[in-house]
């Protein structure tokens, strides 16, 4: 009786060990991902379109591949994460694409958009300094502003010292076809540092049921030049305070591009315009979604993009 009794301990004795010794190899097991978050599974069933430029200028979500690329100048190079469009200065500098009939991006109500980028310091004149355009969805609304874009202005704040030339006054412009008075939204008045080549994450949001905008660099909420609060939040559709600009509604979207004016790649108007420029910098990562994001996801869409740095 007695040795039967010891076998089931040294049984139960092992199997304590053998528990222990696997409990602990669990937790000494690296993480599998280690570390690394994938920024698409934020908000992903709003991810409408997501280029991540390895080589190609294709859309990783939708079906949107560029139709120029026997003609563009720009290339893929060493990017934030893997590789990166890079921008060039002539004409023919960006990727273009024709939107399909069922393109999402022709019928936004809302918007977000997320994408990584590494700006030319901004050292000339202004009145001779181009008008960079990162991306741009075209329109007949408009026809020279179209229906969305982010673009890099020319100009540095008003008055400010020679420092503030290394300012860039970033402007994301959306359209509502049927707005009462202001069609054209700009929510501009905020600046990216720009004294030395480096990344910054750019994130835009509009939200059509609150009416509100909100640009956020390196996972921080944009201030007005001196540091106050941005000005830009709440969007009206006609002066007075008192209609809230709610859904977007764009007008004859045909066309889309990245790092250049829809207009100057398709050899229309601004072809030849000096000021209509191409984006010189590098863009990397760029994700466009249906709804705008709240705070939280736009705090967790940047931290696991930091995880995925190169």
């Amino acid at each position: 009786m007695k040795t039967k009794f010891r076998m089931l301990q040294m049984l139960l004795l092992g199997a304590l060990v053998v528990s222990i010794s696997m409990t602990s190899c669990k937790d000494d097991d690296p993480d599998p991902d280690d570390g690394k978050i994938d920024p698409s599974t934020i908000a992903e069933t709003n991810l409408i379109a997501y280029f991540d430029f390895e080589d190609n200028g294709n859309d990783q979500v939708g079906t949107l591949t560029p139709s120029n690329t026997a003609t563009t100048t720009a290339s893929f190079v060493e990017g934030r994460r893997g590789k990166a469009f890079q921008g060039a200065t002539d004409k023919n500098s960006g990727l273009l694409y024709t939107l399909p009939a069922t393109s999402k991006l022709k019928t936004l109500k809302a918007f977000s958009f997320s994408l990584w980028v590494q700006q030319v310091p901004n050292t000339i004149e202004t009145t001779d300094a181009p008008e960079q355009m990162v991306f741009h969805l075209d329109g007949k609304g408009d026809w020279i502003w179209g229906n969305l874009f982010l673009l890099q202005h020319r100009n540095w704040p008003e008055g400010e010292t020679e420092q503030a030339r290394n300012y860039a006054e970033m402007d994301c412009y959306f359209w509502k076809d049927d707005s009462e008075a202001w069609k054209g939204q700009r929510g501009s008045g905020w600046y990216v540092d720009v004294t030395a080549p480096q990344w910054r994450h750019i994130i835009c949001t509009y939200d059509n049921v609150s009416s509100e905008f909100h640009a956020y660099v390196n996972g921080v909420h944009v201030t007005a030049f001196d540091g106050t609060e941005y000005m830009g939040v709440n969007r009206w559709q006609r002066d007075g305070e008192d209609l809230p600009l709610g859904d977007l509604k764009f007008n004859a979207p045909e066309k889309f591009a990245i790092g250049a004016w829809c207009d100057r790649l398709a050899g229309t108007a601004l072809q030849e315009d000096a000021w209509s420029s191409p984006f010189k910098g590098l863009i990397d990562e760029l994700r466009i979604y249906d709804r705008g994001l709240t705070a939280e996801e736009v705090k967790d869409l940047y931290d696991a993009e930091i995880t995925q740095i190169n």
